[in-house]
């Protein structure tokens, strides 16, 4: 069994993959002064729910982009489950090239998502990740990351507006009834989620324009669900594509 875990600015999924399938998956929020024992608290009663114990993982493999976070969960690894963790990072081996002016700079996540696109995914493919922020991964067909799109998230915008402002309320990531707001709640949802479909339809149009080419187009993250029915494009929920984009990396490196 391999452990993964796929650390994000707002939650950390956990994922438990056996014959590279994906087998049981949980959340958390993402805290920077998590302690390496609050690891090992959170995780470790779900394992033996399922009846997994610490013996049966042959490695762990973490996708991070958080920083300060790394530190711990590597010792984490290392202290409650006797193993080295394998980082997905630019210069991991992969199934891919990187078109991009500095590789460096690319976040783990999205070349998690660009390893499962090439993999599973009919390629000229796009990749929406839908998080903390928005982005988009573009891989053409000869198996080369070209780069995106990032944009703030939903709940940034939101969030964002009220801070902003001295009037407008923090409201919940909701689409109302109609675009027309009747009341200042709806008024800012419809502006938010619906123009944020847009936004992602436009983009999305946009890209496939400059690619030259129909684009198979997926999307991932937390709110992929709520967004995917009130969108144009013809697109894919795949919720847990970037844990297994990791398992596909460490694959590939090991």
């Amino acid at each position: 069994m391999l452990l993964v875990i796929d650390l994000g600015n707002t939650q950390t999924s956990y994922g438990v993959f056996q014959n590279s399938k994906l087998i049981y998956h949980w959340r958390s929020e993402t805290k920077a002064v998590r302690t390496v024992d609050e690891y090992a608290g959170f995780l470790f009663p779900l394992l033996q729910h399922v009846g997994i114990t610490l013996k049966s993982f042959e490695g762990v493999a973490i996708c991070s982009v958080v920083p300060p976070c790394n530190f711990n969960l590597k010792k984490f690894c290392e202290t409650y489950l006797g193993k080295d963790s394998f980082f997905v990072s630019y210069s991991n081996r992969c199934s891919f090239s990187i078109g991009v002016e500095t590789p460096t700079e690319v976040g783990a996540d999205r070349l998690a998502n660009t390893a499962y696109a090439v993999k599973n995914l009919s390629l000229p493919a796009i990749v929406v990740d839908l998080g903390t922020a928005t982005t988009f991964d573009v891989v053409t067909e000869d198996k080369v990351y070209q780069g995106g799109i990032i944009l703030p998230g939903i709940a940034m915008g939101a969030e964002g507006l009220s801070r902003k402002t001295s009037l407008l309320p923090l409201v919940d990531t909701d689409f109302p009834k109609s675009v027309i707001g009747k009341n200042t709640t709806s008024c800012i949802q419809s502006g938010i989620l619906f123009g944020y479909c847009d936004a992602i339809d436009g983009l999305l149009n946009r890209l496939q324009n400059e690619i030259g080419k129909k684009c198979e187009i997926a999307l991932t993250g937390g709110i992929s669900s709520l967004i995917h029915r009130h969108l144009k494009t013809q697109t894919r929920i795949l919720p847990n594509l970037t844990l297994e984009g990791v398992e596909l990396l460490y694959r590939e490196n090991n």
